[in-house]
């Protein structure tokens, strides 16, 4: 009895971990469809200007071990995805739109989204990304307000 009593223990405590562990969350919809951002990650950019950038990659499915992630997830290839090109001051430079409700999967709107809240501590990035309202590219429509905590590149 003690053993099984054990693993119910340890497997509770994994979803009580799982669950408050979440990398995204928040709203991301494209022409009305809420996507379910579940997969994290931040990778060390190309400079601009003389400036390190760290790329977020934000998406449905699990991009974690393709060295090629933000180029393809910015096609759809891990479902709905916002690849996020940041400065060291959480200032966003590039933002790359995957939304599977599109009909032109995987789009670049610089100048649409804003970073709050933005923090580099203890091996994390964290912070809050939001467009000012619904947009619209080419006629789709596109919006996000989400937070994330991803660790450091």
């Amino acid at each position: 009895m003690r053993p099984l009593f054990s693993l119910l223990t340890l497997g509770s405590l994994a979803l009580s971990i799982h669950a408050a562990d979440t990398p995204v969350s928040g709203k991301f919809t494209g022409d009305g469809k809420e996507a379910k951002l579940a997969f994290a990650s931040a990778r060390k950019g190309d400079d601009f200007d003389g400036k390190p950038t760290t790329v977020l990659i934000l998406s449905e499915k699990d991009h974690g071990t393709d060295k090629r992630a933000a180029s393809k997830a910015a096609f759809g290839d891990f479902g709905c995805a916002l690849v996020i090109t940041i400065l060291a001051d959480g200032k966003i430079i590039g933002c790359e739109v995957a939304h599977t409700a599109h009909k032109m999967i995987g789009f670049s709107s610089v100048g649409t989204t804003m970073m709050s809240d933005f923090k580099s501590a203890e091996g994390k990035l964290s912070g809050k990304i939001k467009t000012d309202g619904e947009k619209t590219f080419f006629k789709q429509k596109w919006e996000v307000d989400i937070a994330f905590e991803v660790k450091a590149p």
